[in-house]
């Protein structure tokens, strides 16, 4: 933490919150932890209005399921924060806020096929962790998730600490796993709901215990497991093993368009937005598709979408005149830019002006089911696990990366014009060589770097 210009906010150079903003190139940033549970239309009107009248009026909806406002200066920031503290979604103590960083799933209290409403777990922990002391000294990033399984599960949300809704015949279990996704993640063990709680915070006190006595402290716990593998994190008490083969880790993965337009049985309906960015006046907007005395809410996702709990049957075509994406067909939702230039000064790029055409080249790669990301700079922020190809800026243009399993760049250099042509004849070899029913990361891997890169080329030389 730093302190901003001389009498100016107290600023972060990284993972911001409401009391200790981050200064960007439109302004000040304020983020919203992951509110557990959803927004009520209340709450959502008044983050709506505060970003109207202190900031540029823009929001975005993160991958961990944080809600960001963008555009505040250090004169409006004061009475943008006690307006937001009024809706009991912030931390009065910067490190408290710090450390909050509890995703639950979204919907597992009205999704008929969930494990278990993972809601009041999720809320008691992220209690636990902000009232030690102990544990705000964590570094900033930690994260714990809570997988209620069901039609939105987080298997593929990468998370250091995971506990994960399991029913066993002895009743609901949570599975204790550490440092990574529901199949990389290594489990610990098995716990009650009762013990869920203790465990995972003794997981954080341990590992807060580990990074004190090593030479070089690890930042995350998968790096912790690599380096020191799970005995530092084993033998607590009441703690199950768990063998045979685990169902939460066979959950198929969620994607964005999984959760638009209306779902079954009506339990939700779910809108995106290109990029996951939204303004003030659609997020009011979405709030008014609550109907008055349903008791819903809006939830924010993972998957950058924002899922309306009690919306009424004209909710659909209101998505539409919201323009919010509401087809799980539509190829934008598989393409993803940072905020770029100018919003970000380590941007060397307007990405979400580039990032359309690109789109367009990239049509091949998306309708087989491909991601594109555009990064304005090598730090990645936004970019999504599962993208199989990543454009990232440079002062000399855009490098290209793809999924084949490794780091060396396909391209580097790339003006947009060349990029273009680059992605189009990238989609044009993965066109021609993908199988039936393989993965666009799967083809390329089996091409492997140099055989993509000369067929790339060659088509960029001399292709259509």
């Amino acid at each position: 933490m730093t302190q901003g210009r001389e009498h100016g906010p107290r600023v972060r150079e990284a993972c911001p919150g409401v009391v200790a903003p981050m200064a960007t190139g439109d302004g000040l940033l304020l983020r919203l932890r992951h509110p557990i549970g959803g927004l009520d239309p209340e709450q959502a009107r008044t983050i709506a209005r505060v970003a109207r009248r202190y900031g540029s009026g823009a929001l975005e909806l993160t991958n961990r399921a944080n809600l960001q406002l963008r555009g505040f200066t250090a004169e409006t920031l004061p009475a943008a924060q006690e307006e937001l503290a009024r809706t009991g979604l912030t931390d009065a103590d910067p490190d408290r806020e710090a450390v909050r960083n509890v995703v639950a799933s979204p919907v597992a209290d009205v999704d008929p096929e969930a494990v278990a409403d993972v809601r009041p777990l999720a809320r008691a922990l992220a209690e636990a962790i902000t009232a030690s002391p102990a544990l705000r000294e964590l570094p900033p990033k930690v994260g714990v998730v809570v997988d209620g399984g069901g039609r939105a599960p987080l298997g593929d949300l990468p998370a250091d600490v995971r506990l994960e809704a399991v029913a066993t015949a002895a009743g609901l279990r949570y599975r204790l796993a550490v440092g990574g996704t529901a199949r990389s993640a290594a489990v610990l063990g098995r716990v009650t709901v009762e013990g869920a709680v203790p465990a995972a915070v003794a997981v954080l006190e341990r590992f807060r215990a580990l990074r004190q006595t090593a030479a070089e402290p690890p930042r995350r716990l998968a790096e912790a497991v690599d380096r020191f593998g799970t005995e530092p994190f084993e033998g607590m008490a009441g703690l199950e093993p768990v063998s045979g083969a685990e169902p939460v880790a066979r959950r198929p993965a969620a994607a964005p368009g999984d959760f638009l337009g209306r779902a079954p049985q009506g339990a939700w309906v779910g809108a995106a937005f290109p990029f996951g960015a939204l303004s003030a006046d659609q997020l009011e907007g979405l709030a008014g598709l609550v109907e008055a005395g349903s008791g819903g809410t809006l939830r924010v996702t993972p998957w950058r979408t924002v899922l309306v709990i009690g919306a009424g049957p004209d909710a659909l075509p209101a998505l539409e005149a919201l323009g919010a994406i509401s087809d799980p067909a539509d190829p934008r939702l598989r393409v993803s830019a940072c905020i770029g230039a100018p919003g970000c000064d380590a941007a060397a790029a307007a990405t979400r002006t580039d990032a359309p055409t690109l789109a367009d080249a990239a049509a091949d790669l998306l309708e087989r089911g491909g991601r594109l990301h555009v990064s304005g700079c090598e730090k990645g922020c936004g970019e999504p696990a599962a993208a199989a190809a990543v454009l990232t800026a440079a002062a000399d243009g855009y490098t290209l990366n793809v999924a084949d399993g490794s780091a060396e760049p396909l391209q580097t250099g790339l003006a947009p014009e060349a990029a273009w042509r680059w992605l189009a004849a990238l989609g044009r070899v993965v066109a021609s060589e993908q199988r039936q029913g393989e993965r666009v990361e799967t083809t390329m891997e089996r091409l492997g770097k140099s055989t993509l890169a000369a067929r790339v080329r060659w088509e960029v030389g001399h292709g259509g």
